[in-house]
């Protein structure tokens, strides 16, 4: 199986700052523990690291180039919009061009996948398949509905509504939170029926922002001295009103307040004498905050599977947070530190004067936390989709004489052993034979006549090559107006074989 991830990096400045980046990145270590014959693409900008994307792996790739806008001025807003040439041509001459296939986009930009969904079917022949040789899902990391327009330029009713019906129309979708799962429904029934809506949110994946909670340390001081205030300064967060929580704790009880952000911190804040600011903190300075600071407040109006007060938490600073509808995909629905933005300063009074129950609610957060956003549960989820998708066009693929070059093909060539690494062959053999992931791939029969005169391994380029000497007028079968390469690719499945998930060109091996 051949995955394509196209993430939305919403810090292009510093890839490894966006947690879309640091999501998708875990699904991929997830995916490639469970399945031996997976290869993952990656679209990223030429400054994204291999290291950020596993690329330094046998099994993944990252394909580079410059994004839509690239570094001219004003291009930031684009960080979710359409494909650029550069890119497009890149996933041509990466993937295509070196005889590779894909058989599930997952694709997290809101603008551009009509394009990018256009340009990969005219690379695949897909008038010619009896399968769609691949299927775009779309991967909703935060929604555009009214409510989230409120501090941004260019956000409005149609870009929004765009933005649904981009999910709606899409293969699939994967939400990274459920509360965008909810506002989806609510506000695109506003303009499709409803039976739309429920068909293409009957089947959507909840991925959840997967945490390492292994990462951090939840111990909890005696009694509190230090809050720590973490994040971006955007307008939604609400500053002004943490600095007052801010200032009560330290009139009424003396507590410090610790201030880190990734951005400039204004003088008005950072002055304080109450106040020990850190300005373009980076992680190591973030981490010893998570380590001294005992109590946080988020004040935002919303956030997507927010990160960075669920660390708190889990680093033992009892959680005082806005109650807003999107805290409650991580939060208990009766979480007692939740409340209306006023009254957020008593809340945190009373954690202080109560500081034993407040280390037990949030220890119950935390507890319900790790449960929601454990990489395991998110890696596997998704992975299930993608496995569901390929073993489904497997089931409907129908073997017939328009496979016979294959097979024969297949009967009279050789081993293509040797373009398979030692590490691929390894764990290609270790897993191809077992009955449970014959039937998560959907298997069927063996309809290729005498197993043991078939190779273990073709590579998908000679193999193609070779059918020339089997079909009527001395050309690859793909030649054939009504024969696909996806149809080459379901043909092998069918008889047995796998993609070993090598890098370059696909090699099969059999199963």
């Amino acid at each position: 199986m051949r995955v394509l991830i196209v993430p939305e990096l919403y810090r292009p400045d510093d890839p490894t700052a966006n947690g879309t980046l640091g999501d998708a990145a875990t699904w991929v270590a997830g995916w490639l523990d469970r399945d031996p014959h997976l290869h993952v693409y990656w679209l990223v900008p030429p400054g994204v690291p291999d290291e950020a994307v596993l690329a330094d792996r046998e099994r993944v790739t990252a394909v580079r180039a410059e994004p839509f806008g690239g570094a001219a001025a004003g291009s930031d807003i684009f960080t979710e919009g359409g494909y650029s040439w550069d890119e497009l041509a890149a996933l041509k001459r990466e993937i295509y061009d070196r005889g590779a296939y894909l058989d599930v986009v997952v694709d997290q930009r809101r603008t551009g996948r009509f394009d990018l969904h256009k340009w990969l079917r005219a690379l695949t022949d897909r008038w010619a398949a009896d399968v769609e040789p691949f299927d775009v899902v779309a991967n909703v990391h935060d929604l555009q509905v009214p409510f989230k327009y409120r501090y941004c330029s260019y956000r409005g009713p149609f870009q929004g509504r765009m933005a649904m019906a981009g999910a709606l129309f899409a293969d699939g979708i994967w939400f990274k939170a459920g509360v965008d799962a909810d506002r989806l429904r609510e506000h695109a029934t506003e303009f499709f029926r409803p039976d739309v809506v429920d068909e293409a949110l009957d089947g959507a994946v909840e991925t959840g922002s997967p945490i390492d909670f292994s990462a951090f340390e939840e111990s909890y001081a005696d009694e509190p001295r230090t809050l720590h205030l973490a994040g971006s300064l955007w307008a939604k967060k609400h500053a002004d009103r943490l600095l007052a929580v801010g200032e009560r704790l330290h009139e009424e009880h003396g507590i410090r307040t610790l201030l880190t952000s990734m951005q400039p911190i204004p003088d008005e804040y950072a002055d304080r004498p109450w106040v020990d600011a850190y300005p373009e903190a980076d992680r190591a300075t973030y981490e010893a905050a998570l380590r001294e600071g005992d109590l946080a407040v988020c004040a935002s109006e919303y956030e997507t599977m927010a990160r960075t007060p669920f660390e708190q938490a889990a680093s033992g600073q009892v959680l005082v947070v806005r109650d807003e509808p999107w805290v409650y995909d991580c939060a208990p629905d009766d979480y007692a530190l939740a409340g209306h933005p006023e009254e957020l300063g008593d809340l945190a009074a009373a954690a202080v004067e109560d500081w034993d129950a407040a280390v037990a609610e949030n220890r119950r957060l935390v507890e319900r936390v790790e449960r929601v956003r454990d990489p395991e549960r998110s890696a596997r989820r998704t992975h299930d989709d993608l496995r569901g998708r390929v073993a489904a066009k497997r089931g409907a693929y129908e073997p017939g004489p328009a496979d016979d070059p294959v097979r024969a093909a297949l009967a009279d060539g050789g081993d293509s052993d040797a373009a398979l690494s030692s590490q691929t062959r390894s764990r290609a053999a270790a897993r191809a034979s077992t009955a449970a992931e014959d039937a998560n791939a959907g298997g069927h029969a063996d309809a290729g006549g005498d197993a043991d005169a078939r190779p273990r391994a073709v590579d998908l380029d000679d193999l193609r090559a070779r059918t020339a000497d089997h079909t009527d007028d001395g050309r690859p079968v793909t030649a054939d107006a009504d024969y696909a390469l996806a149809d080459l690719v379901y043909a092998l499945r069918s008889l047995g074989y796998r993609d070993a998930g090598n890098p370059g060109t696909p090699v099969f091996v059999r199963a």
